[in-house]
């Protein structure tokens, strides 16, 4: 956690964190108000890994429910559990992703910026993974087909089509993106419609809301 003499100091950037854990969304992007201070947990000395870092990001956003050995050689964290999801490194480990982009240093490295957006996600210790994005019309008609889209992002946090990617939600079925990374949804009840995207090899997307109208 962050040192108590700082817990209280913003004056950190503000940021987006998502967690994505190995079978399932652990938390969904939120607004995390790094502070000044430092994070000391798992025996990290004063100054070592800056509170306003990749790591105290996460620290505020898991509300401390994440864990790790900080390494003193490095001066900084292997992050083994966040959020119940322990990967021990062997076949899995916490990537780390900043605006799309994969981080090559360890979290307390991450010198962060007002609005960039975290990705804590399980990636596999050999081969590579990319993350993903959906993005879909905020209102749509009941019995009415509107189009989403999925992107991947490469190793320079471009954004490519995804084909192959899985959409589903409740009530819809599933549907398959083409070359384009698109496809199409029809709902035929009015409401909130909460839709997903997932391929294997790349890191689920965020959900996006639909408000179906009638």
């Amino acid at each position: 956690m962050i040192a108590p003499s700082a817990a209280l100091a913003a004056g950190g950037p503000k940021v987006t964190v998502r967690i994505e854990g190995r079978t399932h969304t652990l938390l969904a992007p939120t607004t995390a108000q790094t502070h000044t201070g430092f994070v000391r947990k798992g025996g990290a000395p004063a100054g070592a890994c800056p509170a306003t870092s990749a790591a105290g990001a996460l620290d505020v956003a898991s509300h401390h429910h994440w864990s790790g050995k900080f390494d003193s050689g490095i001066g900084d964290y292997f992050i083994t559990t966040i959020l119940g999801d322990t990967e021990s490194g062997t076949h899995s480990f916490w990537g780390i992703w900043v605006d799309n982009r994969f981080a090559t240093t360890g979290a307390c490295g991450i010198k962060l910026r007002r609005g960039d957006r975290v990705l804590f996600a399980v990636a596999p210790a050999t081969g590579t993974v990319y993350p993903t994005a959906l993005s879909a019309p905020r209102h749509a008609t009941a019995g009415h087909a509107f189009i989403v889209k999925v992107v991947y992002f490469n190793a320079r946090g471009k954004a490519e089509p995804l084909k192959g990617a899985r959409i589903a939600g409740q009530g819809v079925g599933s549907a398959v993106t083409n070359k384009h990374g698109t496809a199409t949804i029809t709902d035929d009840r009015a409401g909130a419609l909460v839709l997903g995207a997932s391929e294997p090899g790349y890191i689920r997307a965020a959900t996006v809301r639909v408000r179906v109208a009638g």
